[in-house]
């Protein structure tokens, strides 16, 4: 199995687990979006289930809601009881190195190191993407764009009815004889543009060894996806994936993005933006990054490469 697992509480906000489950089902397809409450089927061993379902996966979303962080059973708080399912799952998850991302509804905040057990304490240096009951549409949408190039994954096909399929063959057998009259009577084609042999070089992964300004040397991974001139996907900032927002390639080997990350130290929550911009050259992109929201920082030049 390749695909998506949608990890929830299931007392914290489980409408949005649901709509946003719907929603990647539409884009990639039921049988690569895992969601215990529907996919588990009855007398099936829950944690080995759980288990087996994120060893097969590419990617967990962690979603948290307003109650997820203090959820109570019994008086006590459930992230705190090692058998606690949620705590299983990113425990799980991280352990395995999966890609694991937290997901804010609800108006929920991030939590911190010091809230979580040991076990996932990880995920907090996590970035995290906020689905906004506003901007629901939108934010999921970018979600989607982040996701797809962790996944090979195509939309599912829908089987036709035979009154349907018949209806479709006899309109492909008029295009057939209207495209050949096209062909014949057109002038030859034209080189695929510039533009569409640009996006092509671009999409895909990309790796660099980034070395900042304060000393840091980490290793960059970039997943990247080109439509109509517009950048998707992600990159990563100290080793996190960030998702790509705003990316454009210009000019047919140019490119801008930006990135974003939430730092708390402390009682001070600072929200840093990463700005890229590139330039596509034999040996790879050729980046310059500037990241603001933090005095001092120095852009960082680095060169990205074709991962193998």
């Amino acid at each position: 199995m390749s695909g998506i697992f949608v990890s929830y509480r299931r007392d914290d906000r489980p409408g949005f687990a649901g709509r946003l489950t719907e929603t990647l089902e539409g884009a990639f397809g039921a049988e690569h979006v895992f969601r215990d409450i529907e996919d588990i089927r009855p007398g099936e061993d829950f944690v080995a289930t759980i288990h087996s379902r994120l060893q097969r996966v590419d990617v967990v979303l962690a979603m948290i809601g307003p109650a997820w962080l203090d959820a109570r059973k019994d008086g006590e708080r459930r992230l705190d009881d090692p058998d606690d399912f949620v705590r299983l799952e990113i425990a799980s998850a991280l352990a395995s190195e999966k890609p694991v991302w937290p997901v804010l509804v609800g108006g929920a905040s991030m939590p911190t190191d010091r809230d979580l057990p040991e076990s996932i304490r990880d995920l907090a240096r996590r970035q995290a993407v906020v689905l906004s009951d506003v901007g629901w549409k939108d934010d999921v949408a970018r979600l989607i764009g982040a996701l797809r190039p962790l996944l090979a994954t195509p939309r599912r096909r829908r089987r036709l009815s035979p009154g349907l399929s018949a209806g479709l063959l006899v309109m492909l057998g008029a295009l057939f004889l209207f495209t050949s009259w096209m062909e014949r009577t057109a002038p030859p084609p034209t080189p695929a543009s510039q533009t569409t042999s640009a996006e092509a070089a671009l999409s895909g992964r990309w790796t660099a060894t980034v070395r900042y300004d304060w000393g840091a040397e980490h290793e960059e991974r970039f997943e990247l996806r080109v439509e109509d001139g517009e950048v998707f996907g992600t990159a990563s900032y100290l080793g996190v994936p960030r998702i790509v927002e705003q990316g454009q390639l210009r000019d047919h080997a140019r490119l801008r993005f930006v990135t974003r990350t939430e730092v708390i130290a402390g009682n001070i929550t600072r929200d840093l933006t990463h700005s890229y911009r590139g330039r596509i050259q034999d040996d790879g992109i050729h980046f310059v990054l500037e990241t603001t929201g933090q005095s001092g920082a120095a852009p960082v030049e680095f060169v990205a490469r074709r991962a193998e």
